[in-house]
């Protein structure tokens, strides 16, 4: 390997550290924010916790092969997200009856319905689970759209995602979102601008006013929150532009950062900890104090990660992994 390979190589490298790490802080941020429920620092990290998810997600976008594409995202999120799905279904049942409680789904019927349609449906131990596969259907989308227009810079994806914006927004107030597409036009534009910011060859300057402007933000007015599972993004437009400045002051803290290996090893482990950490509050809130419940929210999601990767069949069907390979996933 020549030497500048090696340097383009280790370039890469810590862009992915960094990526990670940004992750890492947003996973600690979303337990956070199901942990301590009210007060103006929840509503802070609700003002934009899951834009940065879709932004980060964009940033490693690039035309692919559509078959190929399809079968990669349905291995790497919709397999996850049917296993940990059944799972948390059949551990309810399990658990609130040995508690004397009620389950989630007292009928097969609730459960199958609840359990196909996904999204605003599910709620309780599973209310998380909008995110992915509104972000595998908004992947496939932008996929298809970089087919017709392979940079993220043509006037065509900007006219495209004006128009996906206020459709979004315009179907926000719908409520009822099978599967969250109802997100979906919202987590296009998002990650349209993750592509868009990644090619930009110095994006320093582009931190540091996200920061700048969302701390000014916060400082001046009273955070606004977003629920962009029943699409509700607070002021239109500015919310969202807000929860994006946010978003890039919160990457330009994790590239200082990167260096926290254990931020990074919990930005690999996300989307395990995004899958189990509400179940984990949910079912443990009677019984501890709201520190403990965040360090719980964390360790034990981790601990599962760790547990499913030393199995063939964790790695296929909860990690996203080939069944065979211990490595770390490819980066999406």
């Amino acid at each position: 390997m020549t030497g500048q390979a090696m340097d383009e190589r280790a370039r890469a490298q810590d862009r992915l550290l960094w990526v990670d790490t940004a992750k890492g802080l947003g996973i600690i941020l979303v337990v956070a924010a199901h942990v301590w429920t009210r007060g103006t620092i929840r509503d802070a990290i609700y003002a934009f916790h899951m834009p940065l998810f879709f932004l980060l997600g964009g940033y490693f976008a690039h035309p692919r092969p559509m078959k190929a594409f399809a079968i990669r995202q349905w291995r790497a999120l919709g397999v996850p997200y049917i296993a940990f799905l059944l799972s948390l279904a059949l551990a309810d049942q399990l658990i609130e009856h040995a508690r004397g409680h009620l389950p989630l789904f007292r009928t097969w019927q609730s459960a199958a319905w609840a359990l196909l349609i996904g999204g605003s449906e599910l709620k309780g131990p599973m209310t998380i689970f909008w995110f992915p596969p509104c972000l595998l259907f908004a992947r496939l989308i932008q996929n298809a759209l970089s087919q017709c227009w392979p940079n993220p810079r043509d006037w065509r994806w900007g006219c495209a995602m004006v128009a996906s914006l206020v459709f979004g927004l315009w179907i926000g107030k719908g409520g009822f979102s099978p599967l969250g597409l109802l997100t979906v036009p919202v987590a296009l534009v998002l990650l349209w601008l993750g592509a868009l910011w990644r090619t930009l060859e110095k994006d320093s300057w582009l931190l540091l006013g996200g920061a700048l402007v969302g701390l000014a933000a916060l400082v001046l007015a009273t955070p606004v929150p977003l629920n962009m599972k029943i699409g509700l993004y607070g002021t239109p437009y500015l919310s969202l532009g807000l929860a994006v400045a946010l978003s890039l002051g919160l990457c330009g803290v994790a590239r200082m950062l990167a260096p926290v290996r254990l931020l990074s090893l919990l930005g690999q482990r996300s989307l395990t900890i995004m899958f189990c950490h509400v179940a984990i509050i949910h079912y443990g809130a009677p019984y501890c104090d709201k520190p403990v419940l965040f360090l719980l929210g964390i360790a034990l999601p981790v601990m599962v990660h760790e547990g499913l990767s030393r199995t063939a069949w964790g790695r296929r069907y909860f990690l996203g992994m080939e069944a065979f390979s211990v490595a770390k996933p490819a980066p999406n």
